[in-house]
């Protein structure tokens, strides 16, 4: 029987799940930003869903609110993927690879990153 290899990980960071909201708006047109949920997050990017679809390549604004954060952080991203999730609805799952990110928003990804990797070892043991 043939051994198969298993797909090969692209991410260079860890991926974790946050309850957050994040406003995005497509360039610098500050008047579209749409209000949604985060899906995940690491810190190359992030992911959400949204009722547009993003054409791949769409450079983004992003404000979302981190839960160790009381204030919101800033970054700027790339829309890398977009298809729709359910069929004859507008609902799209957007992955964004980070271009610019704030500092405030990578301590908040880095310490949210060893927060959740300390839990799953507390897990596993």
């Amino acid at each position: 029987m043939k051994k198969v290899k298993p797909a090969e990980e692209r991410r260079q960071s860890v991926r974790f799940r946050i309850l957050s909201i994040i406003k995005h708006a497509n360039g610098s047109n500050v008047a579209t930003f749409e209000v949604t949920n985060i899906r995940n997050v690491s810190r190359g990017g992030l992911a959400f869903f949204t009722g547009q679809e993003l054409r791949d390549g769409a450079v983004l604004e992003l404000i979302f609110l981190p839960p160790n954060r009381k204030k919101p952080v800033e970054a700027r991203g790339k829309v890398v993927r977009c298809p729709r999730v359910i069929k004859d609805k507008e609902v799209f799952d957007v992955g964004v690879q980070f271009l610019d990110i704030s500092e405030d928003a990578k301590l908040a990804i880095l310490e949210l990153e060893g927060f959740f990797l300390e839990a799953q070892k507390k897990a596993r043991s």
